[in-house]
């Protein structure tokens, strides 16, 4: 990435924009160099824009995610499908809900 004025900074797990502040905090506690695959990448970005984004619901209308990736020399770049990004949305909504219930199950024990 890139500033205004040209100087170049970090381009693993981080972002630009609104609220980036807390989205790069998100990152740099959860993405692990050389250890997150592609797809847990897909599902932390779809994480921390749900965090992060001013919106009540995060939608595959509302969200585009595209991925760079190196096969044989060249480099690749998809743009997933609708119908991925909300797999990925709805991946993520079930284990927050999961992690809600297990949260309150807790308390009320406590």
């Amino acid at each position: 990435q890139s500033d205004p004025s040209g100087n170049y900074g970090g381009w693993k797990a981080t972002c630009i924009g609104m609220n980036s502040a807390a989205a790069v905090s998100s990152l740099k506690q959860e993405y692990k160099e050389n250890e997150t695959t592609l797809k847990d990448a897909e599902a932390l970005a779809i994480k921390v824009l749900s965090k992060t984004l001013d919106m009540n619901k995060l939608t595959p209308e509302k969200v585009e995610l595209a991925t760079l990736t190196r096969q044989d020399g060249k480099t690749i770049t998809r743009i997933l499908p609708a119908n991925e990004v909300e797999a990925l949305i709805a991946a993520y909504e079930k284990s927050e809900a999961e992690a809600e219930a297990a949260k309150k199950e807790k308390q009320q024990k406590s």
